[in-house]
């Protein structure tokens, strides 16, 4: 059974007859007959009666009617339900990001999908990517734009890599020990790791590999700070040290007031990408959003890649 053959059904008793309800239906007598046929031959029941004076219910038919014509109202209800959600949808997209796409990438991307649509909200998370993995797992962030980590259990998530990029160890300008060459020489200092408060600085990606797996022992951690400019404001206000995006050195807020600490050993690269759960659909707009940073990362990472006239 079918909403369209209980229609069928209801367009014959409303029209008092096949022909009549083809007519006013607009579609072929024979196409309405083998609908409500249909119906009939799937629960061996006959519904109509059929007469030289046309048709009328049978006993079952009478029976059934009520029960068909209240699906009806009931499936008119849902549907102009749907339609009334369409207009009503929440235009608004939980984005969480981390600290690297959070310099360059996602303000410029925002700017430009606001001119796009200007009604769309963004409600923005700036958080540590353990936190942003477990709000996009508990359905209170729709997208993360995030590094991703070097382990990432991705199997209940769609992972959409953008561009790689790498980290520097940096300390506000005249640090005195801006010119160390060695990491040993920086094991001493006081780190500020950004992310998550409520983990051990020991944890951090960075320090595992500066210092934890080259067997180096454990770095002072002065700070563990979710909030970049908390971080970046107790490294010009100190001699703390901290390893973030190399992009920092260029931000228009850091750009005379941080320096890196230059080593011999190169840094590893790691990937930035659009993080959501793989089960969830994406909503119309977010879909635009991820459109828009999907573009603007390939443009950016080919300007950077092409080499100067």
């Amino acid at each position: 059974m079918n909403l369209q053959q209980l229609r069928d059904l209801n367009a014959v008793i409303t029209y008092g007859g096949f022909r009549s309800a083809a007519r006013a239906l607009d579609v072929s007598q024979a196409g309405l007959t083998k609908s409500v046929a249909r119906l009939e031959n799937e629960h061996g029941l006959s519904f109509f009666e059929r007469t030289a004076k046309g048709v009328s219910l049978t006993v079952d038919g009478q029976a059934f009617l009520p029960y068909a014509q209240a699906a009806l109202i009931e499936a008119t209800r849902a549907e102009e339900w749907l339609r009334g959600m369409q207009g009503r949808r929440a235009t608004r997209i939980a984005l969480g990001v981390s600290v690297e796409p959070s310099l360059r990438l996602v303000p410029a991307v925002l700017q430009d999908f606001r001119r796009a649509l200007p009604d769309v909200a963004i409600h923005l998370t700036q958080s540590a990517n353990s936190e942003l993995l477990s709000a996009l797992r508990d359905n209170r962030l729709e997208l993360a734009v995030m590094r991703l980590p070097h382990m990432l259990d991705a199997a209940d998530l769609r992972v959409d890599v953008l561009y790689e990029s790498e980290a520097a160890i940096v300390a506000r300008a005249g640090h005195p020990s801006a010119g160390a060459r060695t990491i040993g020489e920086l094991a001493g200092l006081q780190w500020v790791i950004v992310g998550a408060p409520g983990r051990p600085g020991q944890d951090d990606e960075s320090i595992q590999e500066l210092f934890l797996q080259p067997q180096m022992g454990r770095p002072r951690i002065a700070a563990v700070s979710d909030s970049l400019f908390g971080a970046v404001s107790m490294l010009i206000d100190s001699d703390c040290v901290s390893r973030m995006p190399r992009s920092i050195l260029d931000h228009p807020l850091t750009a005379r007031q941080l320096v890196e600490i230059k080593l011999p050993h190169p840094s590893r690269r790691y990937e930035v990408g659009i993080v959501s759960r793989a089960s969830r659909r994406l909503s119309p707009e977010a879909k635009t959003l991820v459109a828009m940073l999907r573009s603007f990362s390939r443009i950016s990472q080919a300007a950077y890649r092409r080499p100067p006239p």
